[in-house]
């Protein structure tokens, strides 16, 4: 939109221009030194002739003025006067030669073959963000060439933007241009004109150029001008006249949002939003006060650009130079790691299998010492002498009846009755107490024994003494027990007693619940030989002397394990990281891997709740065999799935010792040995615990690292923070520098300009 008034051609001077236009093939006049070879185009005044420079051998673009009185003859010079004072800046289209004496008049300019901005733009479409800040830069170093002669343009768009053969902008159309002390109006084109700009009262001001470049920008990378949408158009085509028109452009960018299109251009820049965005302020104010300063916003964003690369290469290679330490170091730790760990399970298994042993072999010294005392008591002349005459006083007859599978009551009276048993069972209980006696010399736990008890031949109980609140068994006929007939467990009930024979060497029994306690128990047992009624020269098994312990309260299980804390030579642990188990190795039936003695097992034995107290739990059979090898580094406690085990959860480094006791007893001219126990010594170490030491010293590495990468990266951020304000640009940059040199440049070019614009 053209805002200069021109005249306007006659009735007569349209036809004769119709007429001039049809005959184009042949140019309007010769021009001296010119050889004018086509029509490029043409318009109500003239047209524009591609030619060729005689003397240089250039193609040039002769426009020829047809009609002299419909041009202002004192705007085309103004034109003319600008496009030769400015001609010399390589941003400019080059005015060659001038010719107002000629019939018709005309002038001589560059002839620029790729033609305009807005005809790229219209194949295109759009251009790339490169592409376009390129383009714009060189507008921008031109219109910064206009600016310091002083010269607005007042009119930049795609169109008066011409390009030459190396797709360089040259600025074109000077018809609005105004000197910078002007005080006349001008109107650019809808879109790219400043909102200011568009009011006839309106003064001459450099920052309308500055918001026509950045709409060329925004055209370049969106496709379209800002605000210009299809009902803008037709509000600005409707209205009345040219007053009317311009009141609603400038109110339709006022009330208009700020254009955001360019925002989503994939690959957009931070820089390069900003500056478009001020370029396109509605207010001038908020806008670049001049081009100058719009050229030092392209700089520093050219400047940081290229230094953002090399400051995050500066950044990002410390950074990953510290990431391969850091892998390598911690890969070293975890190695380390590995290697100690491993080493300290092997040292903890170690330590474990000689806790066990240790646990075992004063389990089986115990058990010696047991079955010597049994022994020894049994061959005493006072038991021998109360057992048989109890023996004697009960009769054959009467203890054969108790050992029916459905005894009368008259028996068991019977053998209650008897003075003879009252007096043996009180010499057992005496002899019962000196036990616990001589127990309590060495430990202050003679809980561990339950009962001490007599039997006959036929497994019937003869006399008892028991530190536990029990029903008395006196009577009772216990030969399917083990700790009677010596078999690896108990028999079946079923079987007739009569069938049942007792054992003949001292033994320990099969691991039995207790039906009061709930708790189990073993029996150390051990034959009583006495005078054969047919032959009394030799001796026969009248009865078995039986013992039996409490395993929950076996001291020596408990000892085992403190014991084998403080003959650790690491650093002392906590005694529930390490805990002995008495475990059933019978492999008979289901009874192989039954814990028999545990932390838990005691827990449960003081529940009220009788479901809780008759738990019952199992080593799983397939962690038995290695167990019995060579221990597990990854053993898992079965009473951990137990409501109230879960503190006994994890991974457990465990191994376990058989508790080997074999006897020999002579037999008239026979000796017989036999293995007395399926008993296994398990001992088992947290395995977290045990490799605490190593776990913490990972961690201290680890707490150190961490800290050393924090300071590492610290000492980064310090430094570039430093190189940042050392790169920062100063306003004046060596791009206006260039800019500042070329000004020079042309104004002496210009100065030495020969061409006459007379006339």
């Amino acid at each position: 939109m053209a805002t200069d008034y021109t005249q306007q051609q006659t009735v007569g001077e349209q036809m004769r221009a119709e007429e001039l236009s049809l005959r184009t093939t042949v140019p309007p006049s010769a021009i001296p030194g010119y050889r004018i070879e086509s029509l490029l185009g043409q318009g109500a005044f003239g047209q524009v002739w591609v030619g060729t420079d005689l003397n240089t051998g250039r193609s040039v673009a002769i426009k020829f003025y047809l009609h002299r009185s419909g041009v202002n003859w004192s705007l085309l010079a103004r034109e003319v006067k600008n496009l030769v004072t400015m001609s010399a800046n390589r941003f400019i289209v080059q005015v060659l030669d001038v010719g107002w004496d000629a019939e018709p008049p005309y002038y001589v300019m560059e002839y620029l073959e790729h033609g305009s901005l807005e005809e790229l733009l219209r194949q295109r479409g759009q251009l790339g963000i490169s592409k376009a800040v390129e383009i714009f830069t060189d507008i921008a170093m031109g219109l910064n060439h206009l600016h310091g002669k002083g010269v607005l343009h007042c009119d930049l768009k795609p169109a008066n933007v011409l390009l030459d053969h190396d797709m360089h902008p040259r600025l074109a159309d000077f018809g609005q241009s105004r000197m910078s002390t002007d005080q006349t109006p001008s109107l650019g084109t809808l879109f790219y004109m400043a909102p200011e700009q568009a009011d006839l009262n309106a003064l001459p001001d450099a920052r309308w150029d500055v918001y026509a470049l950045g709409a060329i920008l925004y055209c370049m990378l969106v496709g379209t001008p800002p605000h210009r949408t299809q009902q803008t158009v037709t509000s600005l085509d409707t209205a009345g006249d040219l007053a009317e028109r311009l009141t609603r452009y400038r109110e339709t960018i006022m009330k208009a949002s700020t254009p955001r299109a360019h925002h989503r251009i994939p690959g957009m820049d931070r820089g390069l939003v900003t500056i478009i965005d001020r370029c396109l302020a509605k207010s001038p104010s908020d806008r670049f006060g001049n081009v100058q300063q719009l050229i030092g916003a392209l700089e520093r964003r050219q400047a940081s650009r290229i230094r953002f690369p090399l400051l995050m290469l500066g950044i990002v290679a410390p950074l990953i130079l510290l990431g391969v330490m850091g892998y390598f170091a911690w890969r070293g730790v975890s190695i380390a790691e590995t290697e100690a760990t491993k080493q300290i399970r092997q040292i903890a298994m170690q330590r474990n299998q000689q806790t066990a042993n240790f646990a075992a072999s004063a389990l089986e010294s115990h058990l010696e010492q047991l079955f010597r005392t049994l022994e020894h008591e049994s061959e005493k002349p006072e038991f021998q002498n109360f057992f048989t005459t109890l023996l004697d006083a009960a009769g054959d007859e009467t203890l054969s009846q108790l050992a029916a599978p459905e005894p009368p009551p008259e028996p068991l009276k019977r053998l209650l009755g008897l003075k003879e048993r009252s007096d043996f069972e009180n010499y057992i209980k005496e002899r019962f107490q000196k036990i616990l006696n001589e127990t309590a010399k060495t430990s202050n736990d003679t809980a561990r024994y339950s009962s001490f008890f007599v039997t006959d031949r036929r497994g019937n109980q003869l006399a008892a003494s028991q530190i536990e609140a029990e029903t008395t068994k006196v009577g009772w006929n216990f030969a399917f027990r083990s700790y009677f007939n010596g078999n690896r467990q108990d028999l079946p009930t079923t079987i007739p007693r009569r069938n049942i024979s007792p054992t003949s060497v001292s033994h320990v029994s099969a691991p039995f619940l207790s039906t009061t306690t709930r708790r189990w128990k073993i029996a150390v047992c051990t034959p009583i030989f006495a005078p054969d009624d047919n032959d009394s020269d030799s001796v026969s098994v009248k009865g078995v002397l039986v013992l039996t312990i409490n395993l929950g309260n076996f001291e020596l299980i408990s000892s085992s394990k403190t014991k084998s804390a403080k003959n650790d030579n690491s650093t002392s642990r906590p005694n529930e990281d390490v805990i002995a188990v008495l475990v059933d190795g019978h492999d008979e039936g289901d009874r192989e891997g039954t814990l028999l003695q545990h932390p838990l097992l005691q827990t449960l034995s003081n529940q009220s709740d009788p479901k809780l107290a008759n738990e019952i739990f199992r080593i799983d059979p397939e962690q038995m065999k290695p167990l019995q090898e060579n221990g597990m580094y990854e053993y898992q406690d079965p009473v951990a799935k137990h409501k109230l085990g879960k503190e006994f959860e994890g991974n457990w480094i465990a191994t376990m010792r058989h508790v080997d006791i074999s006897r020999r007893r002579f037999q008239s001219d026979a000796m017989e040995q036999k293995d007395l126990t399926n008993l296994y010594v398990l001992v088992q170490e947290r395995s977290n615990a045990a490799v605490a030491p190593v776990s913490e010293l990972v961690g201290k590495l680890s707490r150190e690292g961490r800290f050393a990468f924090l300071s590492i990266i610290a000492m980064i951020a310090a430094l570039w923070f430093f190189v940042f304000r050392a790169f920062r640009l100063p306003e004046q940059s060596s791009l206006a520098s260039r800019i500042r040199s070329n000004t020079e440049h042309a104004s002496t070019a210009a100065n030495e300009a020969t061409i006459d614009i007379s006339n």
